[in-house]
């Protein structure tokens, strides 16, 4: 999470190219007091262009090619916000991504990448390697073609060693499943034009071993596609055709077209002009890096001088934020090239010598995988051993979210001890309203658990209105508290703008008004909600209405607690943490409707307490007990892993502890149970003829998770059972 010190500046980093990710490990290591980073991509990970040959010819994984940028950010510091630009303000200093409030910057570098260039006809029915982010999904689709048998030739557009070692290695992935043809399109005489003439003919005479029909001089000026055989013509500057089934374009690339229309310097091919010190060449407080830069000395787009501008890049953007003099970026000249033949050896060339081999290979691999490490496996940055009284204190990280709650154990012995019996409350406060309505009031506040005030705001108003839906009501209104972090007027100005934005978007969604509130500064970032609801008092839906027969519903997947927890020790893949932001936007107001249509007996939200916490307030309110079926038990995806991992939020053990009257069981999601979740789903208690009808109407309604977790039997001393099976541990 972000520094606790006040923010001075802010420095945003647009892309997570190769100059950037060593730009945040670097940051990581030397923070700089004061200076705010936030990271805007379009993924939540970034492909490392090194290995993608071996990812294609199968010798990795996408998770060994992937440097996973949520945990990096966590590690530097820094914010993420997922999305991709459409604009640039340098006058005001914003970036616009579409979707949410613009992101002020003081300084922005700029690493993302690339696009293919496409400029022929019919460019649209070829499958470009550029940008790898999405070309790994384009190649799942042919290779599916391929099993299918609807593809019998295949066709690579480009000479370089980009194009040569996604032909050897597709071809390699292929060996066992593929006896069709393979084309190679070149614009000269020769592979890999920009190296040694030794390296040529190597290359050339393996092409034509492993059976390659190569096209000298076939400059490909169209690509027409047959609609009733998915074939694809591609035709040459000199009339020559050639048919094949599919195409993959390993061009030049070009730069994102977006860019034309900001007022930065740009090379005649649209790329941005920097200077010696990766400055912009029109804006001072821009910087560039990777293959969107266009040097003085122009080189080619290759991703070794992004990784050699990054420490400088590095340098720079530290020194500009002080107002030190900047250094010199001096790209090398020549640079040790490996390429791969595609089945685990390799060719390695420089200043005109080239050595070949398995040997090759395996030093290759070591240095991808090396490299690869420093961003994957990064190092504890443990905080100061506690002294003095603050000995005792447990050193785990205080969860966020609804993991930052006093535990319920202890809730509840507070609440007890002033005299208020805690079995009949409810979600909020019921206050009588004539004529035959009844008033409901709660509220809800934690501090933040991720670096985007504007999506952090947006799930505290669906979390803090989940108390009303959970009763079958409508939010009246609501009243706002925010804490802003310590920074200087203007960052506090546009921190809260972001929140706001947030808040009363989603509010709008939820066609609630805001109806005022309060703000302050404070240490972190913190947002509350005070709501009003009502509902016919007919209709309100308690905790104590639940009945023996009935089927329990559940209508989200659990696990944010222990997601949440992950991330912000830097320890959880982004997917993963994606995956429960997701969750925890999908609003409770859906439901509301349905559980009117289908007779719900009994509700309530999961929350801080987790779903064994807020089923036992739901029998001991309604005098029963209940048996779970932990197979069922929809999770998040990566929830179970990390847990098994001996990741927990910080308030599980607490959850875990206040449920009393409940089985042990071995079972694999049994710890689930006390994971706290931050605006969670909702707990049903509904007839058993109609269970499944809800559930179905449920899941139609985007509540995809939604399923019968177990059933409500007459009450005994235990409060919580298991089916047989789970006992033995599913």
């Amino acid at each position: 999470m972000q520094s606790q010190a006040p923010i001075a500046k802010d420095l945003v980093l647009l892309g997570g190219g190769h100059s950037h990710v060593i730009v945040l490990r670097k940051f990581g290591m030397t923070p700089l007091p004061g200076l705010r980073i936030t990271l805007i991509s379009p993924d939540v990970r970034s492909p490392y262009s090194g290995m993608l040959p071996g990812a294609v010819a199968g010798h990795y994984t996408q998770d060994d090619m992937h440097i996973e940028l949520l945990p990096l950010c966590q590690f530097a510091g820094a914010g993420f916000v997922r999305g991709a630009a459409q604009a640039i303000d340098t006058e005001n200093k914003l970036v616009h991504v579409p979707g949410r409030p613009p992101i002020p910057f003081d300084v922005l570098s700029i690493d993302i990448g690339i696009t293919p260039s496409l400029a022929v006809n019919g460019a649209d029915h070829v499958i470009p390697v550029k940008p790898i982010s999405t070309f790994l999904d384009r190649f799942a689709t042919f290779e599916e073609a391929v099993h299918g048998g609807s593809v019998r030739s295949i066709g690579f557009v480009g000479a370089g060693a980009g194009g040569v070692e996604l032909a050897l290695a597709v071809q390699h992935r292929l060996r066992n499943t593929f006896d069709g043809a393979y084309h190679l399109f070149l614009d000269g005489q020769h592979s890999l034009p920009s190296y040694p003439g030794g390296v040529q003919r190597q290359f050339d005479q393996l092409l034509v071993a492993r059976d390659f029909e190569v096209h000298t001089h076939f400059r490909v000026t169209d690509v027409t596609a047959d609609g009733d055989s998915n074939a694809r013509t591609l035709c040459a500057a000199d009339g020559r055709r050639q048919t094949v089934a599919a195409v993959f374009w390993v061009t030049e690339a070009a730069s994102q077209s977006w860019l034309a229309d900001t007022d930065l310097a740009l090379d005649d091919r649209g790329f941005i002009k920097v200077n010696n010190a990766l400055q912009s060449a029109s804006h001072p407080d821009v910087f560039a890096a990777g293959d969107i830069a266009s040097l003085i000395h122009p080189r080619p787009k290759a991703g070794v001088y992004a990784v050699r501008a990054g420490p400088v890049l590095h340098q720079n953007l530290s020194r500009h934020l002080q107002e030190k003099p900047l250094k010199t970026f001096k790209p090398q000249t020549d640079f040790l090239s490996l390429i791969s033949t595609g089945d685990q050896r390799a060719v390695a060339a420089r200043n005109g010598v080239s050595v070949s081999g398995a040997v090759i290979w395996r030093w290759k691999d070591w240095i991808d995988r090396r490299f690869m490490a420093r961003f994957n496996d990064l190092p504890e940055m443990k905080a100061p051993a506690p002294t003095g009284l603050l000995t005792d204190f447990d050193t785990q990280m205080q969860c966020a979210g609804c993991g930052s709650k006093v535990s319920g154990e202890l809730l509840k012995e507070v609440l007890d001890e002033i005299g208020l019996n805690t079995d009949s409350l409810d979600d909020a406060a019921i206050l009588d309203m004539p004529p035959g309505q009844k008033l409901l009031h709660t509220v809800d506040s934690f501090r933040s658990f991720i670096d985007d005030p504007y999506l952090f705001a947006r799930i505290a108003v669906v979390h803090a209105l989940s108390d009303i839906y959970a009763m079958g009501a409508t939010p009246l209104d609501a009243l706002a508290m925010v804490t802003i972090p310590y920074a200087r007027p203007p960052k506090t100005r546009a921190i809260l703008k972001q929140v706001l934005m947030g808040i009363t978007e989603q509010l709008a969604e939820e066609g609630t008004p805001l109806s005022g509130g309060h703000s302050n500064e404070g240490t972190e970032l913190t947002v509350g909600l005070a709501v009003n609801g009502a509902m016919d008092a007919a209709h309100l839906k308690i905790k104590g209405g639940m009945q023996p027969g009935e089927y329990l519903v559940l209508t989200k997947a659990l696990g944010t607690g222990v997601i949440l927890a992950a991330h912000m020790q830097g320890k959880s893949p982004g997917r993963y943490v994606d995956g429960a932001l997701q969750n925890m936007l999908v609003s409770n107001r859906q439901a509301v409707p349905l559980m009117s249509e289908h007779a719900v007996a009994a509700a309530t939200d999961v929350t801080g307490f987790g779903l064994a916490g807020h089923l036992s307030e739901m029998l001991r309110a309604s005098k029963v007990s209940a048996r779970l079926d932990l197979d069922v038990l929809p999770l998040l995806p990566g929830a179970r892993e990390l847990m098994e991992s001996g990741l927990k939020s910080s308030l599980h053990e607490g959850n875990d502890r206040s449920v009393a009257g409940m089985d042990e069981s071995a079972h694999p999601n049994f710890e689930m149970l006390f994971d706290p979740q931050t605006a969670g789903g909702l707990l049903l208690s509904v007839a058993a003829d109609q269970a499944d009808a809800l559930c179905a109407r449920l899941r139609a309604s985007g509540y995809v998770d939604s399923v019968v977790i177990g059933e409500v039997i007459p009450r005994s001393n235990m409060a919580i059972t298991f089916k047989a099976a789970d006992q033995r541990g599913g």
